[in-house]
């Protein structure tokens, strides 16, 4: 149970910087009030319209709506290609200044979406990454300061066999589409246990906007919605090769796999992440239960219904 709420914690910490991402990314797109109404103002006074009521610009007649961008044009639009996405490895090994020996070894793959089409959408996703970049920064320097603390209370034969630490975050991309951007982040945390704690959390975009999707985004009636979800769930792990790695009271957790940060979406349908200590031993693994859109189309938002008709 502890390694559970453990897992559930780094979730809704995922979860927190993403949303934190979009937040700070709409603050930061509101001008001041004052400047804009100013510019407004100016604006009015410089450029009259002609009178054909086209506006002018360097002495030419302009059609109203030929200046305005094409990025802010095409948002809603679907794309005409998928975006593509590269990674930015940010993968280090952490040793003591003092003797040189290794006290963390992180392995850190940074996504990086490129819209040709609309590269303020890709931005947009981007930030998101970009923010959980940062609070993965936080969490290495304050594991490497405890795998410091820790060697230094070893014995001279413990120290010997010290191998060090080790912290990951490793992102794939699961599914891309002129409409949907489903990744995944395969975290570990290894402290010299007999297996490393892992955990997959999920990233689901739209990207005609660029906005992280929730499942308020594509559930019509998320109630209906679970029960359908829950009962795929337990017909997964109750057979092979999953059921003999049930966890004690197993059922009562399964309405807790779909979070906000455990699903995505591909060609299929809906996909839902159980990570271990979720319903099964760490032994399982981590197990995916793809829900068919067929089976959820009458609770699911038409416009995330693909391949359906």
């Amino acid at each position: 149970m502890k390694k559970k709420l453990l897992l559930l914690g780094l979730g809704f910490c995922l979860l927190a910087a993403a949303c934190s991402g979009k937040k700070a990314e709409k603050e930061e797109v509101q001008p001041n009030q004052s400047e804009q109404e100013a510019a407004d103002s100016q604006e009015e006074k410089t450029d009259e319209p002609g009178e054909d009521g086209n506006d002018k610009e360097d002495g030419q007649d302009i059609p109203k709506g030929d200046k305005e961008d094409d990025s802010q044009a095409a948002a809603g639009k679907e794309l005409s290609k998928a975006p593509e996405v590269t990674f930015t490895d940010y993968s280090q090994d952490i040793k003591d200044e003092d003797n040189g020996v290794l006290m963390l070894s992180v392995m850190e793959n940074c996504p990086v979406i490129s819209i040709e089409e609309n590269q303020d959408i890709a931005q947009r996703m981007n930030m998101v990454f970009e923010q959980q970049h940062v609070t993965n920064q936080d969490e290495i320097t304050r594991k490497a300061q405890e795998a410091k603390d820790y060697y230094k209370s070893l014995s001279e034969e413990e120290a010997a066999a010290w191998a060090g630490y080790g912290y990951g975050m490793n992102y794939k991309v699961m599914y891309a589409s002129t409409r949907i951007l489903s990744m995944e982040a395969e975290g570990y945390d290894w402290q010299g246990s007999t297996h490393p704690n892992t955990w997959t959390s999920s990233y689901c975009f739209d990207v005609t906007t660029g906005d992280l999707l929730y499942l308020a985004d594509i559930l019509t009636n998320e109630e209906e919605a679970r029960k359908i979800v829950s009962q795929h769930i337990l017909d997964t792990i109750t057979k092979d090769p999953y059921k003999d790695a049930l966890l004690d009271d197993y059922e009562s957790y399964v309405p807790d796999v779909l979070t906000e940060n455990t699903f995505y979406l591909n060609e299929k349908g809906l996909v839902v992440i159980c990570n271990p200590y979720m319903v099964t031993a760490y032994a399982a693994g981590t197990i995916e239960v793809e829900v068919p859109y067929e089976q959820l189309k009458d609770v699911m938002n038409e416009k995330y219904l693909i391949n359906i008709k």
